[in-house]
């Protein structure tokens, strides 16, 4: 019996997903939310820690769906998650920059704070193409905590797998 309860545990540890996404569709954009289910790797831990500039990126991808050909990228970013600590205010930096434009920023006292803006940015604001708005979309994102090359040839990257969500159709609401 203490075997089979074990045995679930396991399953059921493993099957939670390494990150939460949510997304709010509005007419022209989408809200992307997301948050990682699980602590941060050892080396990024030591990095905050330490001081030094933390960095987490996380790809997104929105695709759109087509009849015949595969899914046709609609969007495509990274949020960059950067914490900063400032020796002299004693403050941490929390920035989210989104290709390339700071989006979102803002000081915090505690390292459990900066941990909580690099597990649980602040939303992502997604523009669609008109074309798009009333479209079947999928998006995907994952986290990814360093990359690298292995051997000087073989990339190399430490982060979760891709988690995807579908997205229907905006629901019509003037009852036509």
């Amino acid at each position: 019996m203490l075997g089979n309860l074990c045995v679930l545990a396991l399953v059921a540890a493993l099957a939670v997903e390494p990150m939460i996404l949510e997304i709010d569709r509005g007419a022209e954009s989408l809200t992307i939310e997301f948050s990682l289910n699980r602590k941060l790797p050892e080396s990024t831990e030591k990095t905050l820690s330490s001081g030094a500039t933390t960095i987490v990126d996380y790809p997104l991808r929105v695709y759109g769906r087509r009849r015949l050909l595969p899914d046709r990228r609609v969007w495509k970013g990274v949020a960059r998650v950067t914490v900063n600590f400032d020796g002299v205010t004693g403050r941490y930096l929390c920035q989210l920059i989104v290709n390339g434009d700071t989006t979102a920023s803002r000081e915090v006292d505690t390292v459990d704070e900066a941990r909580s803006w690099l597990t649980a940015p602040p939303a992502v604001e997604v523009t669609l193409p008109p074309a798009r708005s009333d479209d079947i979309l999928r998006v995907r994102v994952r986290a990814v905590f360093a990359s690298g090359t292995t051997w000087l040839v073989f990339p190399s990257t430490d982060g979760t797998e891709w988690l995807e969500v579908r997205l229907d159709p905006a629901a019509d609401d003037t009852g036509e």
